[in-house]
């Protein structure tokens, strides 16, 4: 082989070997032998109950998660309740949490493990995705304080992982035996599903109630699945899909964000749409839009009553219309949720909105 041939077949051998072992270096596979076998945080156990205030920072947000008289609330939403599981979560990860290798404690190199400062900008552009999780009791002192950094897929084999920690006192990063989920913005405290009724219990959709526009979408009868429009003009027939689409509005209704009712501006005339169950209960839904087109953003309070059940025979494991009221009371009132545009717009239809083409029924 000539000198040429040798030189080239040497630089794809030691690219070959590099990649290699490069595969081999990053790879997740299981961890054959612990090096430490100690707690994350010694004593948190015994200290868990006096945790007041979970405090998390991610690039440039903060989440204060605070324990009050009725539970978890979160600050940066108004006091909005947090998904207790999520509180339960992290609160078990953390006490069970245990170390199993040292790793690196030199600055320069936390980046790599997520684990620097968060909201910094690294020498290559991109932004820290460490999470720093101040554990706070009900007098502010600090009860744990560490960064949560990458997770380690694999760890114990499939389906089981690790993450790479640091605790804020001392510079030594560890790997631990488990991952530790840790929201990263304040709405993802939240549970984001705040309503779901389904089509089933729903007897009668009215939109702009009591003005000339107003539209009704009604069911025939309690068993009854068709829901009849009315008005309906001479010659043009309901569309069955939007029908379907209105009747299910509040099915499994999800939000983006929310505030408390009273920080934003919704007009005495917004637009409102009313929803009454099968059992008798009401939920009135206003409308506050910010912008236009696909800018837009739709908010939606709720104010819930007592209406007359449909005549029938309620579902064997129906609560009585009062409890149901109260539960929804309790959820919404005070509260503006918002809503993407696709499940907002079914509260502002036109009437047109509700009807086949005209071509079709023609």
């Amino acid at each position: 082989m000539s000198p040429k041939g040798l030189l080239i077949l040497a630089t794809l051998t030691l690219g070959a070997v590099a990649l290699a072992a490069h595969a081999v270096l990053t790879r997740d596979v299981p961890v054959s032998a612990v090096l430490y076998d100690e707690p994350l945080l010694p004593g948190l156990a015994e200290r868990i109950g006096e945790v007041a205030t979970i405090r998390v920072r991610y690039e440039d947000k903060t989440a204060n998660v605070r324990r009050g008289e009725r539970g978890w609330v979160i600050d940066e939403l108004d006091g909005y309740p947090v998904d207790p599981s999520k509180v339960q979560s992290l609160a078990r990860s953390l006490v069970a949490a245990r170390l199993l290798e040292a790793k690196t404690d030199r600055r320069e190199r936390w980046n790599r493990l997520e684990l620097d400062e968060p909201g910094t900008t690294r020498p290559d552009g991109s932004k820290s995705r460490a999470k720093e999780l101040i554990l706070l009791d009900g007098q502010g002192n600090e009860l744990a304080h560490l960064f949560v950094g990458k997770t380690r897929y694999g760890l114990f084999g499939p389906g089981r992982g690790g993450v790479y920690v640091r605790r804020a006192q001392d510079e030594r990063a560890w790997l631990l035996d488990r991952r530790i989920e840790v929201p990263e913005e304040p709405i993802d405290w939240v549970e984001r599903q705040f309503v779901d009724i389904p089509r089933a219990q729903i007897a009668r959709v009215v939109l702009r109630p009591g003005r000339e526009d107003q539209i009704v979408i009604q069911r025939k009868s309690r068993d009854g699945e068709e829901f009849v429009l009315e008005p309906l003009p001479e010659g043009r027939k309901a569309d069955p899909y939007r029908i379907e689409r209105l009747a299910d509005a509040l099915s499994g209704l999800t939000l983006q964000d929310v505030r408390a009712a009273g920080k934003l501006p919704f007009a005495e005339d917004a637009p409102r749409a009313r929803f009454e169950t099968v059992d008798g209960v009401v939920l009135e839904a206003q409308v506050h839009k910010e912008g236009d087109g696909d800018e837009a953003n739709f908010w939606v309070r709720f104010a819930v009553s007592e209406g007359t059940p449909m005549p029938g025979e309620a579902a064997s494991d129906a609560k009585p219309a009062a409890e149901q009221a109260r539960a929804l009371v309790a959820r919404l009132e005070g509260w503006a949720f918002k809503l993407s545009k696709w499940s907002a717009e079914r509260f502002l239809w036109q009437l047109e909105d509700l009807l086949e083409a005209a071509e079709k029924t023609s």
